[in-house]
């Protein structure tokens, strides 16, 4: 957002003095080696955190970082997965990730809850008075739950009254550092985005017309090769500052316009995520600031510069990690004759408005506010075999679109419908909607390819073994079942131990219900239910007599 340059000093300034009444111990006793930095780009949000590496192990002590009480427990089979939310009296919350295990007395509450409220996942709040913490007590233990695709721990210091994340450097998490940004690529991309060309540093862009800098860069810390995130980028023409993006703090409810923020069309095409050093029409980021700056020869408005006919102008970009290493580099630009402009025939859509089209059977319908810009060249068409393109997955979305397709009269007395959505990989995702009729409701914030399928076949279920397993960190057990589906996947599940609620603790990434067994049955045989439903609703019930 475009803002007076003289106040960022001030800011700054402001929000370090606020982290300095709060000086954490770090969560784990190994050396602090990261896989992941704060407000790092990933696919579609920032990184809340830091990712701190558990050197290939679960099952490492986790210790608070600071006095103050348990706040908030979520267990759940996606996302963070197992998570601890630990308040602190100076107005921070500090946040721990895909843990295996809660401390013994923490967790025997945990499942004395969930098991009484008969929910196999959720979000629970002790009160402040039942689970307080010192400084450097064991709290949990890591894992690999949720989300998670290698051992290692998911760490937030949050504002307390905002919620907002913030980035755990600035409170004194030491982790040594003395390597500088990369800076791995970079482009120009024309203001009315019908041009885009490579560049290298030290060039001479010959340009007619508004561009925008697009910058690939990642940076490592000493311990590790881990392509991890920035701390801050800088842009000036002739020496005066037009485009600043910090690193510092986030806010989920603005998150998904990362989308905005990268170049998501070079995203597609090649994989990387490009920061763009210029602003779309429809991004509230604060963690950009772009600066109007006019002089006779040039103008760079919202990060895009203009530069007069027959006049050069010098571009100079900074980026630097948290601990100061810094990478800079500079290009030219040249302003020419304008060129004559032919028109062309182009379907676009406008990000400010309702837009709806139609292919084939299908309604779509894009609401005000979900596009990023105004997109030319937006595709739309029929592939053949009942496939139908819509964005071709190149163009990002940041609230839900609907899709009503309507069935035909050979379509209209079968069941189990979904919906297939291709990416612009080739990668499909199913999609469950909602039935009236003959016409099929879908939402999705993703464009595609897309092609509607029959899912008739009720998950597999199947018992690993009749004795339980030992919980890793816990002094629970649990017994394991095989529950997949091979189209619209495992959407509920639930689990009774002789007619009585048993929690089921979900490891989607491995097609495992792990059903924990409450520590007063007694040894002996005891009947397990267990239910498995996949996303239009075909179900598998399967019984099994177990030994405990």
């Amino acid at each position: 957002m475009q803002k007076i340059f003289p106040f960022i000093g001030f800011l700054l300034t402001l929000n370090i003095a606020s982290a300095q009444n709060f000086k954490p111990s770090p969560p784990l006793d190994i050396p602090l080696v990261l896989s992941g930095t704060f407000a790092e780009l990933r696919g579609n949000h920032f990184h809340g955190g830091i990712d701190i590496k558990t050197q290939g192990r679960s099952g490492l002590r986790i210790n608070a970082v600071a006095d103050g009480y348990v706040s908030r427990v979520a267990v759940s089979p996606y996302g963070y997965g197992n998570a601890l939310y630990l308040r602190h009296p100076e107005g921070y919350t500090t946040v721990y990730g895909h843990l295996n295990a809660f401390y013994p007395e923490l967790e025997k509450w945990v499942e004395d809850q969930l098991r009484d409220r008969s929910k196999n996942d959720g979000n629970l709040y002790p009160s402040p008075e039942q689970f307080k913490v010192t400084r450097g007590q064991l709290v949990a233990f890591s894992g690999n739950t949720g989300g998670s695709f290698g051992p290692h721990l998911h760490f937030e210091i949050r504002d307390t009254k905002t919620e907002e994340p913030l980035n755990p450097l600035e409170f004194g998490i030491e982790v040594k550092d003395t390597r500088k940004p990369d800076v791995r690529g970079l482009k120009w991309t024309a203001k009315d985005f019908g041009d885009m060309g490579t560049f290298k540093a030290g060039d001479t862009i010959e340009f007619s017309r508004g561009l925008g800098i697009d910058l690939f860069t990642t940076d490592k810390q000493d311990l590790a090769n881990n392509n991890n995130g920035v701390y801050s980028i800088e842009a000036l023409i002739e020496g005066q500052p037009f485009f600043t993006a910090n690193y510092r703090r986030i806010n989920f409810s603005t998150s998904r316009f990362i989308n905005a923020h990268i170049n998501y069309d070079l995203y597609c095409s090649q994989g990387v995520r490009y920061t763009r050093l210029y602003e779309l029409e429809n991004n509230p980021l604060k963690i950009t600031d772009t600066y109007e700056v006019i002089a006779p020869a040039f103008r760079a408005s919202k990060g895009w510069i203009t530069v007069a006919q027959d006049s050069v102008v010098k571009v100079e970009v900074s980026i630097k990690d948290y601990e100061g290493n810094t990478s800079a580099f500079s290009f030219f630009v040249s302003g020419q004759q304008q060129p004559i402009k032919y028109a062309l025939d182009r379907t676009s859509l406008s990000w400010d408005v309702i837009n709806k089209m139609s292919v084939g059977p299908i309604e779509f319908t894009i609401p005000a506010g979900a596009l990023y810009e105004r997109t030319y060249d937006f595709i739309v068409g029929e592939k053949g075999n009942g496939q139908y393109v819509f964005g071709g997955g190149r163009v990002p979305l940041q609230t839900y679109m609907t899709l009503k397709w309507t069935l035909d009269s050979t379509q209209v007395p079968g069941v189990g419908w979904f919906l297939w959505e291709a990416n612009h990989k080739g990668k499909k995702s199913a999609i469950a909607g909602e039935r009236d009729g003959a016409v099929m409701t879908f939402k999705t914030r993703s464009t595609g390819t897309y092609e509607l399928d029959q899912d008739l076949k009720k998950p597999e279920v199947s018992l690993l073994k009749t004795t339980t397993y030992a919980r890793s960190n816990s002094a629970f057990r649990e017994i394991r079942l095989r529950a997949a589906d091979d189209k619209t996947g495992v959407e509920r599940y639930s689990a009774r131990i002789d007619g009585a609620f048993a929690r089921i603790d979900f490891d989607y990434k491995k097609e495992l219900l792990k059903v924990i067994v409450p520590k007063e049955l007694a040894a002996g045989n005891h009947n397990l239910r267990v239910v498995v439903i996949d996303g239009v609703g075909n179900t598998t019930v399967k019984e099994y007599t177990i030994t405990l």
